[in-house]
Formats: structure tokens, C-alpha cells, sequence
């Protein structure tokens, strides 16, 4: 394991004076408020892996009561489900693309079609095989998972498309493949090296290339032309290879983007407003820069800002002088607040677990909402791509709930044990527990949706 030490970490807020200035008989004295100025994260990082969405202690303590029988029902049912998914056969072989296409496909795919769907179960596959490794012991998973991962590294030259839509692929898939990699990084290395070297420079060519382009252009776009869950995927996964390829500027590039970047995935734009929840229950709640838009989209959004927070508070436990790596914390709890949001407009009363039945905890009407102008004059070439969102989406994707809860619920109720704050990520949390993740059941299905988030949070993260 490579440890480094750490040089600088500072991230402060200076106060940049301005001039609106007033005599009085002391002399002239600036009334100015400060404007706050960011400055960037420039750190050197402790590697302890794994230490992307997990570290070795949670492993130890899940494995811990499996073995022993003290786990609760529910994380003993989810584990129940990751080793009959579909993704853990032993035997699993991968479909190789020679590239992912994701979007438009003419010219490049044989029949002018996307074909992505490979890789999103492939890199499924990988992670989950590597989760079971860990839990198990059984080096047939490991084995299974490093199988997927070499016949990509050797098959896949890249990611293609004739729009934009191969981002998506370079960050949600990126990230679950980085990921995968870095549960079975003492495994893939010292089992063969040369092939772990290959893997790692495999992330970085076909994947993080990717995903800082698009986080530094956007396409040639204005920096708000897409939406957050755009960002967010590309920031998961350039965090993720960053942690995996030990990079500390991409791991503090990803920092400094989320809390100054110039997209949606930077934490005050992604956040359109906080208000009081208007059930009474005096909590702040937060509105998605997606929430206007349609709810899956909202969800998607809050799943995947739950794995990246996930991510870099698991990383800031080996480098705890980084407190810009609690993005849970950040804008005192902000994140927090946007979950509840969501949370309480996807929630029903009386629901069972897949939330079909029963009556809204809340109506369109009295969900708060400030107007969300998207693209309105902006400097994008098209001009006619704009919308103005003066409501919350009350769309037919409203009520089918993500995996993510169980990760905001751990976090603030179990890791810091907050008193309160997180009322309906709680709710959305129990009903969907075990929430798992991607095993081909019905309440994810197999399409792109399904591999936005990692899951598995409840075998991971639950406990009573």
C-alpha cells in the first residue's frame, strides 16, 4: 500500500474587500459585505485500500456478522441476493465491446445502434463478484471478477458515439468498473501485476480521459447545459480512478469541482433552494436542480450524489485532515437536505416496498419551489432547448424510489449520528429494504437506470 504524507489542504474563504465606501468624522469606512472566494484543494493523499466506496473495517464488519449470525435480517436477505444474482455465477463470462456506444450509433455500430448494454453488465458484474470476495473468501469470485476486467482491458479500445450521450457511459459505467477494481486491488495485483498496471491504464485512457473533458467542456456547451446527473456520474468516476490509480490532482480536481466547479455537479448549483418542510416537521429540505425536470431524473441525481459523498468520506478516513472530503457536510448538510426533498415527494403513505399504494405524503401544490430557468438565454448555438420549471415534476416516474437511501440514512443517522434531518430518507430507507441493486428483478429492470447507482447499500451500510 502506498502511503504519502500530507503537504497542504486548505481550503479557506477570503474575504474580497470590495469598494462601495462611506465618509463619517473617523474617516472613510468600507460597507461592503465580503464576497467569498474560493481556494482550491491542493493536497497529497494517504491511499489505504480499498478506500473508494468502502474501506477494509466495513468489510471486516459485515463479514464479521454473516459469520457469526449478529447481522440483521434484513442485510442477511441482501446478501441472500447478491449471491443469486445473476452477475455473481461463478462461471460468468463478459461480452466484450470493442467500443462502447452510447447515444447515436450510425456509422460506427454494425446496424447504426448503441451498444453499452454489455458493459453496464459487465462492470455490474465485476463489482459485484469483488463484493462477494471480500464477504466470502471464496477466490472463485475474485477470479470471476478479474476475468471480466482482463477481457475488457483487452477487448475495449474505447467509448463512441455521435453525441453527447457516451458521457453517461464513461461516468456510471467508469466508476462501477473503478470501483471493482479497487475492492479487488490486493487480489488483482498480486496475482498478476502486469495485467493490474493494464487495468489502471486501461480506467485511465478509455474512462477519466473522458470524464474530464466533459466536466471542463461540456460539449462546447454553456456550463449549465446538462443537467447534474451528468456531472455527477463523470465526478464519481474520475474520483474513482483517481483513488485507484493513486492521481491526488484528479482526486483533488473532483474536490475543488464539486465545491466550485462550473456545472451542475458543483453543490450550489446543483441545490436550487432549501426550505422549511411543509409537513411541519421543521426540517430543511432542498430542492434538485433536476427536481423541476421529472423525479427519476431527481432520484437518479440524489442516488449518484450519494455515492460520490460515500465515496470521499470513505476516502477521508485515511486523511482526516481533509475536511473539504466531507461532502455530506458541506453547506451544513446540504446534501442532506436535498435527500429530504426528493425524498418526501417520492414517498407514499401506508406504501408497501415497491411504494404502489397508499396516498402522497404531499401534493405538487404544497411542495416549495423557486423557478428554475434552464438554458433561458444562454450561450449555447441552439437556442431552442430551453425550459422554465415553475413547479416540481409530479411525473409518472414519481414514487419509484433508488437505491441511495440506505446511504444517506447511515451516514447521518449511524456514522454521525445526527438527532434529526433525515425523517424521510428514513422512510425511503426502510421501505426499500433490502434495497439491493442490480440482480435483473423487476423493481430496477435492465435498462440504463438500473447501473446509474452501485446498491447493495443495505448488505453494506444497515445496521440497527
Amino acid at each position: 500500500m502506498k502511503g504519502k504524507t500530507m503537504i497542504l489542504s486548505s481550503l479557506v474563504l477570503l474575504s474580497a474587500v470590495q469598494t462601495s465606501c462611506q465618509e463619517n468624522e473617523f474617516g472613510t469606512i468600507d460597507l461592503t459585505m465580503p464576497e467569498e472566494v474560493y481556494v482550491p484543494v491542493e493536497a497529497e493523499y494517504t491511499y489505504n485500500h480499498p478506500c473508494a466506496m468502502f474501506n477494509q473495517a466495513d468489510f471486516d464488519r459485515v463479514k464479521k456478522s454473516l459469520d457469526d449470525g449478529t447481522a440483521p435480517q434484513a442485510v442477511k436477505d441482501e446478501f441472500a441476493a447478491l449471491k443469486n444474482s445473476r452477475y455473481t455465477l461463478k462461471s460468468y463470462q463478459p461480452t466484450v465491446l470493442e467500443y462502447i456506444v452510447r447515444g447515436d450509433g450510425t456509422g460506427i455500430t454494425a446496424d447504426g445502434k448503441e451498444h453499452y448494454q454489455e458493459a453496464m453488465n459487465d462492470a455490474a458484474a465485476a463489482y459485484q463478484m469483488a463484493l462477494l470476495w471480500k464477504l466470502t473468501g471464496d477466490e472463485a469470485y475474485a477470479e470471476a471478477s478479474v476475468r471480466v476486467m482482463n477481457a475488457w482491458v483487452a477487448g475495449c479500445k474505447g467509448i463512441k458515439s455521435n453525441d453527447a450521450n457516451q458521457m453517461l457511459a464513461a461516468g456510471a459505467q467508469g466508476y462501477t468498473f473503478a470501483n471493482a477494481g479497487e475492492i479487488m486491488r490486493d487480489y488483482y495485483q498480486n496475482k498478476n501485476p502486469q495485467d493490474f498496471a493494464k487495468f489502471k491504464e486501461w480506467m485511465l485512457t478509455v474512462f477519466a480521459t473522458k470524464n474530464k473533458d466533459f466536466m471542463t467542456r461540456h460539449q462546447g456547451t454553456c456550463d449549465e447545459h446538462y443537467w447534474s446527473n451528468w456531472d455527477l456520474v463523470n465526478m464519481c468516476s474520475y474520483f474513482a480512478i483517481g483513488i485507484l490509480t493513486e492521481d491526488d490532482e484528479m482526486v483533488n480536481f473532483v474536490v475543488n469541482y464539486f465545491y466550485n466547479g462550473v456545472g451542475n455537479g458543483y453543490i450550489k448549483k446543483l441545490i436550487r433552494g432549501t426550505f422549511t418542510d411543509p409537513m411541519g416537521s421543521g426540517e430543511s429540505i432542498a430542492q434538485n436542480q433536476e427536481s423541476g425536470r421529472d423525479q427519476g431524473h431527481a432520484m437518479m441525481s440524489v442516488a449518484v450524489t450519494a455515492n460520490l459523498c460515500q465515496m470521499a468520506y470513505t476516502f477521508s478516513l485515511c486523511n482526516p485532515s481533509v475536511s473539504q472530503l466531507d461532502f455530506f457536510a458541506a453547506d451544513d448538510n446540504a446534501v442532506m437536505k436535498m435527500g429530504e426533498y426528493t425524498a418526501l415527494f417520492n414517498l407514499r403513505d401506508g406504501a408497501d416496498q415497491d411504494n404502489k399504494i397508499g396516498s402522497w405524503l404531499t401534493t405538487p401544490d404544497k411542495m416549495p419551489f423557486n423557478e428554475f430557468r434552464y438554458c433561458v438565454d444562454c450561450a449555447c448555438k441552439d437556442k431552442n432547448h430551453s425550459a422554465i420549471h415553475t413547479a416540481v415534476a409530479n411525473d409518472e416516474g414519481r414514487g419509484e424510489l433508488r437505491p441511495g437511501w440506505e446511504i444517506f440514512y447511515n451516514h447521518y443517522a449511524k456514522v454521525k449520528k445526527l438527532g434529526s434531518g433525515y425523517k424521510y430518507a428514513k422512510q425511503a430507507a426502510d421501505k426499500m429494504r433490502p434495497e439491493c441493486g442490480v440482480d435483473g428483478s423487476d423493481r430496477y429492470g435492465t435498462n440504463s437506470g438500473a447501473f446509474d447507482q452501485l446498491g447493495w447499500g443495505t448488505l453494506m451500510l444497515y445496521r440497527e
